[in-house]
């Protein structure tokens, strides 16, 4: 990937970029290490598969917030538009446009990619997210999309959907975009693993609440113990999975696939058809 060593964006963001690779910092995310650590892989593999031999012209992040994945698509891009709407839980600095994502105020065909990360779920509307989405990009523009499926509740009262891969289908084809692909993004045992943690995370949160003291942190090992290694205990056996040829292997992750923390997509504006004259 292109060098992102550096980058200024990187220093508020819990994305870590050092000497071109990037990674989760821990510190900064350690209840939801898989999670973010699986959307950060995706995202560096579909923008050195899409742009790695030229630059875009210009990228979307829509609900952007504090703009985590900056450090990483503000390589492949010329320009960069971060939105989101004014009352967003994750800070104002990073944010250039104030906006809901059903009424996007740019004009049609503007941008090479969108990028739309835990988004969707909080959009009462999505099917007309979507079709901002499709109207704001450029024919041949691309849409990288995460969505969650089995994840608590969060910022309520605005959290309305969780999505299957047929809700994506769904929402693609009512909005006029084609799906590139849908990627799980981990499986039963990333599932489980954050049930069993979840009352240790809180246990921590709670208490670090009460005392005033940054026990839910790095310099805690209890909390490295038993919130970060397990989380990279996992991610080096799904990585591993994922590589396997065997038959077994690949089908007994299908399987246990069904149940996971969220999708990752891949959506295309279809490419404008050139006319012909006979």
């Amino acid at each position: 990937m292109p060098d992102r060593h550096g980058s200024t964006a990187a220093q508020d963001s819990y994305v870590r970029v050092r000497d071109g690779s990037a990674s989760i910092d821990w510190r900064k995310k350690p209840s939801s290490l898989i999670s973010n650590t699986l959307i950060l892989e995706e995202l560096c593999a579909f923008l050195d598969a899409r742009w790695s031999a030229r630059r875009g012209s210009h990228i979307l992040d829509l609900g952007a917030g504090g703009a985590p994945y900056a450090p990483v698509y503000e390589a492949y891009f010329e320009r960069s538009t971060k939105v989101d709407i004014p009352d967003t839980l994750h800070g104002q600095s990073k944010i250039d446009v104030f906006a809901s994502a059903d009424d996007l105020p740019f004009e049609d065909e503007t941008f090479d990619c969108l990028l739309c990360t835990e988004v969707l779920e909080h959009c009462p509307d999505p099917v007309r997210v979507m079709g901002e989405a499709r109207r704001v990009l450029r024919p041949g523009g691309v849409v990288f999309l995460t969505t969650p499926f089995q994840v608590g509740v969060h910022e309520p009262p605005h959290d309305f959907y969780r999505y299957t891969p047929f809700a994506i289908r769904y929402l693609a084809e009512e909005s006029g975009l084609d799906v590139i692909s849908i990627t799980e993004r981990g499986e039963y045992g990333a599932v489980t693993l954050g049930l069993l943690q979840y009352p240790i995370t809180m246990f921590f949160s709670f208490t670090a609440a009460r005392t005033a003291r940054g026990l839910y942190g790095p310099a805690n090992p209890l909390v490295f113990l038993t919130v970060i290694a397990p989380q990279l205990g996992y991610l080096a056996l799904w990585r591993r999975a994922r590589r396997s040829t065997r038959p077994w292997i690949r089908r007994g992750l299908d399987r246990l696939s069904t149940l996971t923390l969220g999708y990752v997509t891949v959506l295309e504006r279809p490419p404008a058809r050139s006319s012909s004259t006979n």
